[in-house]
Parts: C-alpha cells; structure tokens; sequence
C-alpha cells in the first residue's frame, strides 16, 4: 500500500512511499461497503483499533474505491477518518491524520524496524517460493480465521512482512514475507477467508 506525499520527494526525484487508511465505525463503513456492492471477502477491509478501515494507495488502482465510500460515508452525514504513514526513508516515517471533523495532523517520527521473528519455532515463510507457500498454508488451514488476525509491516529492502497471530495470546503462529503489502494480504485472504488484518498507522509512543 503505497501513495505519494505531495510536496516532498524521495531518492532520484521519486515521492517517498506511504501507506493510507480510511477509519469509520463498524456499522457505518459496513453500510457504505454493501450500498456501494463491494465484496464481502474484499481484502482491503481490515481491522485498526477496534474499528473496521479501507486500505489502499495512489501507487494502485483503487484510489476511486476510498473516495467513494469517504462520499458515501459524507452523504450518509458520518464521521471517517483518513491516516497516512510515509516511509520517507529508513528509520523515518511521516504520519498524517485528517478527519471530517477535526484539523489535519502530522507527526514527523523516528521508526525501529520490528525484530523478525527467525526462531526455529517462527519460522519466515517467503511467499514468492513455491516451498515457502506451501508450508505457509499447511499451517494456517490448520486454524479457524476467527481465531487468529495477522499484522503487516514495511521490511527491510523493500518488502514486507507478515505475522499470523492467535487472538488473547498473541502468540506468533506464522510469519511470512512478500514483495509488498497487498500481495502478502491477499495469500493470507486466500488462506484464511474473512482473517483480519490489523495496520500499524500511528507513530510510535
């Protein structure tokens, strides 16, 4: 999930990479995604402090998609959200959040990249390996969707990276990587139909 931030630019005159997520209540994104006809299994609807949020970015084609549930959210008179994290470079991420009803907010924050989890019990499945695919989903049709959700975070040289996770105990069942966001999220959808997947959007502390 990548778009670009306007007025800045990256390495080689190229914009910095950034993730987007538009926020509303349960019922209300719910709502706006049936009256619009998206699919139910659609694998942009994820899970983001407690509410349910629309992933995308201007690098793909569903731009359209989020403007047009913030339209029909705004037709409807509800409030939404929309959150962006800029990876302007290693160990540096610009957030930004702008709602209906309240001032846009940007933190210029210094980022760790998380620990991967390389223990012989977690195991890093690459996903772009007929081997790594297979084994991942040995494991993960082992387990009921609802009884796990899955975290995605930028990686290092550009990927990303995947971590299966059992609800209450937070205990790391999978991990995995892929070439980026959207395609680790859609292996896992496969997988594991209706999982959720929770977003790191907010700087850290």
């Amino acid at each position: 999930m990548r778009r670009n931030l306007d007025g800045g630019e990256g390495p080689g005159g190229e914009r910095p990479p950034s993730a987007r997520d538009h926020i509303a209540s349960r019922r209300a994104l719910d709502n706006a995604l049936a009256e619009l006809g998206f699919a139910e299994d659609d694998d942009r609807v994820v899970e983001h402090d407690g509410r349910l949020a629309f992933l995308t970015c201007s690098h793909e084609e569903d731009c359209d998609d989020m403007f047009a549930l913030i339209t029909e959210l705004s037709a409807r008179g509800e409030s939404w959200e929309l959150q962006s994290r800029i990876d302007a470079e290693a160990g540096r991420a610009i957030y930004q959040s702008f709602a209906r009803y309240r001032p846009v907010e940007a933190v210029d924050a210094v980022v760790e990249d998380e620990q991967e989890p390389e223990t012989s019990e977690t195991p890093v499945y690459d996903i772009e390996t007929v081997e790594g695919l297979q084994a991942l989903k040995r494991i993960l049709k082992r387990i009921e969707p609802a009884d796990a959700f899955a975290t995605i975070r930028p990686g290092r040289d550009g990927r990303a990276t995947a971590r299966v996770l059992r609800r209450g105990s937070r205990r790391v069942i999978a991990a995995a990587t892929g070439a980026d966001e959207s395609t680790l999220r859609g292996v896992i959808r496969e997988i594991l139909p209706n999982v959720m997947f929770d977003v790191a959007m907010k700087p850290p502390g």
